[in-house]
């Protein structure tokens, strides 16, 4: 009797290897706006704790202006 090869295949080896890009990084100058933005949020210091997420939300609608 010959032996058969049951050997199962994983499908991830079947796709294509994405495309990995040579940096990472701001691709225009509004990515880049954004992301100095977020640089320096997170360089600010210690974030603010809330004891409620109402507490939180009812400080976010106060910085946010009126429409007319």
């Amino acid at each position: 009797m010959t032996a058969l090869n049951l050997q199962s295949l994983d499908p991830a080896e079947l796709l294509p290897t994405p495309e990995v890009p040579e940096h990472y990084g701001p691709r225009n100058e509004e990515e880049a706006r954004v992301h100095a933005l977020v640089k320096e949020a997170l360089l600010a210091g210690p974030g603010k704790t809330y004891p409620t997420v109402a507490d939180l939300i009812d400080e976010l609608r106060a910085g946010i202006p009126r429409r007319p």
